[in-house]
């Protein structure tokens, strides 16, 4: 069963209690920025907020049209200094946004094209003019209105310059949420003109509970082994289980239990399962799957691993490290990731790229070998 998942179906937010709290303080004192830029990890929850939060706010613009309110009691929760975030299914607000509907809250994402289900890299331009043109509107129900960027890391130079134009001049009571996976992405200027959210990975119990909740699988002994590869992120989750990241792991597990007689035979099983139709994330998975590898062979090496997904990864991982310095993974990271890259870009045989992978570990055996020779 393929998952789909969008975060303005977040029924709760789980963790980022603090970034929650600051976010509260600034409503609650009337000194709402009109720009929140949040920051930090992919699939960690960020979109997930910038939902919890639009949501609370617009279902306070006019609660008498909803059967009922955000709050039982709206003005104690005023007093309390506490925004709802959680899911109400009676409310209409939420069905609206979770629809995508609500005629306040403009959505500026990447698009999806239906033949295939990767993403498109650059949100056009003349989408980040649409919300120009949506903040120069009334208001629809008399309050707030609200546009989420998801994510800003995907405009290019004409759309970040037409979103700073909107920032420089930013009408009454107009919030905009700005998601960003990587802050090098995104311009100093933007930056300084909007309140800054950092945000961390969760931690492995928060993971586990939203895993759950999403029903991944039932299977205890995946769901304990998604929720570590996931590394706090259950975006990343997500993604593994769409496309037999387990799996895919699995083999590369193999693959590095085999050092240091590693040949093209060995790579079948990895390339038939990166090739499956059904595998809508492609080459992309061993991306992840091999810096999960390697950042977790690093860790190792340094004695920070506390949960093993397997015997036979620690017994790869512990080899890989008999055989290679613990330096020498940053730099075969970095040549398997630019194969990958490569191939994304230029359309590249998926084969060839497997075989790439396989020659980099073969050329830093050899590259061992010759230092000890000497």
């Amino acid at each position: 069963m393929l998952l789909k998942i969008h975060p303005r179906y977040t029924r709760e937010l789980v963790g980022h209690q603090k970034e929650k709290k600051l976010f509260e303080k600034s409503y609650f004192n009337n000194s709402l920025q009109h720009c929140w830029l949040l920051e930090g990890p992919a699939g960690i929850g960020k979109a997930s907020f910038a939902y919890c939060a639009a949501r609370s706010i617009l279902a306070l613009n006019k609660p008498q049209n909803n059967k009922v309110s955000l709050f039982s009691k709206i003005e104690d929760k005023k007093e309390n200094n506490n925004l709802d975030f959680n899911y109400d299914d009676k409310n209409l607000t939420h069905n609206r946004i979770s629809e995508n509907t609500h005629s306040d809250l403009k959505i500026i994402e990447q698009l999806n094209s239906e033949k295939n289900s990767q993403k498109k890299e650059i949100i056009p331009v003349d989408k980040v003019r649409e919300i120009e043109n949506f903040f120069s509107k009334t208001a629809g129900e008399g309050g707030w209105r609200i546009a989420i960027i998801d994510s800003i890391d995907n405009l290019n130079k004409h759309g970040a310059n037409a979103l700073l134009k909107i920032l420089e001049e930013p009408p009454q009571k107009c919030l905009i949420f700005l998601i960003s996976n990587n802050k090098s992405n995104v311009l100093d200027t933007i930056r300084s003109r909007s309140r800054i959210l950092k945000f961390s990975e969760l931690n492995h119990i928060d993971t586990k509970l939203i895993i759950q909740k999403l029903t991944i699988t039932e299977d205890e002994e995946e769901l304990r082994k998604i929720n570590i590869l996931a590394g706090g992120s259950p975006g990343k989750a997500i993604i593994l289980f769409n496309n037999d990241g387990l799996i895919i792991y699995e083999n590369i597990i193999s693959i590095f239990n085999k050092i240091p007689n590693l040949d093209s035979r060995i790579i079948d099983p990895i390339l038939k399962d990166i090739s499956n139709p059904k595998n809508i994330f492609g080459i992309n998975i061993l991306n992840i799957l091999v810096t999960v590898y390697l950042n977790r062979t690093y860790r190792r090496g340094l004695n920070l691993i506390e949960l093993n997904i397997s015997e036979d990864e620690k017994q790869s991982q512990d080899k890989f490290l008999q055989y290679y310095n613990i330096e020498d993974i940053p730099s075969l990271w970095e040549k398997i990731f630019t194969n990958i890259n490569l191939s994304l870009n230029f359309n590249l045989d998926k084969k060839q790229v497997v075989i790439n992978f396989i020659e980099n570990i073969n050329r830093l055996t050899e590259n061992n070998k010759f230092i000890e020779s000497n």
